[in-house]
């Protein structure tokens, strides 16, 4: 039955362009969220216990927080203007329904955002504990985001407040948090950035030889990924109930392979942190292979993000086996011939190939920009 629907080469560019940018996207967040959370954390620790090497560390998890913010909101603008630009009708229908939600995501994006200028222009400007409930603004509004946004994700996977609206009745301000998808989806969702920040800052702190910080990173890493353990599969089960056609395409039909190659890194991810974490505790060397951790983690991320979203095609909103056509929801008044879908295709590949080669060296930059070099 899915053969038979005809995604035109518009909105396939809109579909394509949309699940990369949101693949991104939430990979970067995911870094922001769980390293701000350090930040906050060690900059508490730097001044109720005077600790100076908590200091620097919370100072050097920062620049690396910044960069990967900056990074971020660069496919999140890119989010908003393909939403707007290829799909108003979803746009329409998701800021009437979902407007609660919505508007705690631009609330927290719009605390986040100065709070991250402010705490690192006063760091040693204002008095230490006001710069320390400072950095915990910044670390929680940020988590404020997903709380708002994952009820879209959760909609378009199960409707809940969107299909008692279509159906007629009326809805409260606060009907899509009644959505156990969604709980289930944000508990995965916290988990995961926090496993993930941890991980990445042990890639980064292995990268200048910090074995303290390495420890920290995987000890963060591991600690959330263990209950990662737990959210993700309960997730994954959920799926069975509330949206059992993505579950059979990831289960049973063409993401089965994607979605091996994601356990299989998971396996891998806990086989090397494990390692790493066994060797520091013992030997107090960093293993060759903690790099590693950070990169592991994200693409973990990313994989998962797109087997959640492009598992649903050619549907844009599931509803149970069923599912509604992104036709329905699509801007008429564009019209993009195939050859050209081609061509924007396989520039965005490139593009995307060049925005990460220059995350990479802005983020090292960042990184070595705190360490002393040797003379």
């Amino acid at each position: 039955m899915n053969s038979e629907i005809q995604i035109p080469g518009f909105i396939l560019v809109g579909l394509i362009v949309l699940q990369l940018a949101v693949a991104i996207h939430i990979a970067l967040v995911s870094i922001t969220l769980g390293v701000g959370v350090l930040t906050a954390y060690y900059r508490t620790l730097a001044v109720t216990r005077s600790n100076a090497w908590a200091e620097v560390f919370a100072r050097r998890v920062f620049r690396a927080m910044i960069v990967t913010e900056l990074f971020s909101g660069v496919w999140g603008t890119i989010i908003t203007v393909v939403l707007a630009g290829f799909f108003p009708t979803l746009v329409a229908l998701a800021t009437n329904v979902l407007f609660t939600p919505i508007a705690i995501a631009i609330a927290a994006i719009m605390v986040r955002i100065p709070s991250i200028a402010a705490f690192w222009y006063t760091w040693g400007r204002i008095e230490p504990r006001k710069h320390m409930m400072l950095g915990w603004v910044m670390a929680i509004s940020g988590f404020g985001v997903p709380l708002g946004f994952r009820t879209i994700f959760a909609e378009i996977t199960s409707p809940h407040a969107i299909a008692i609206y279509l159906g007629g009745s009326p809805i409260g301000a606060w009907t899509a948090f009644g959505s156990s998808l969604y709980w289930i989806l944000l508990l995965h969702t916290v988990f995961a950035v926090l496993s993930i920040g941890g991980f990445v800052i042990a890639s980064l702190e292995a990268f200048i030889g910090d074995v303290r910080g390495v420890r920290i990173g995987i000890l963060v890493g591991v600690s959330f990924l263990l209950l990662q353990l737990l959210a993700g599969p309960l997730y994954w089960i959920s799926l069975s109930r509330y949206a059992p056609l993505i579950y059979d395409v990831i289960t049973f039909g063409s993401f089965l392979p994607v979605f091996a190659l994601k356990i299989l890194l998971i396996l891998a991810l806990i086989a090397l942190s494990a390692g790493a974490l066994i060797t520091l505790m013992l030997k107090n060397i960093i293993p060759r292979s903690t790099p590693l951790l950070g990169p592991i983690a994200l693409l973990i991320a990313f994989l998962g993000e797109i087997i959640n979203d492009s598992s649903r095609y050619p549907y844009m909103v599931t509803l149970n086996r069923e599912g509604l056509s992104p036709t329905l929801f699509a801007n008429f008044y564009m019209d993009i011939p195939l050859p050209i879908v081609y061509i924007i295709v396989a520039f965005l590949v490139f593009t995307v190939g060049v925005y990460m080669l220059a995350f990479y060296y802005a983020i090292i930059k960042a990184y070595v920009g705190v360490v002393p070099e040797e003379t």
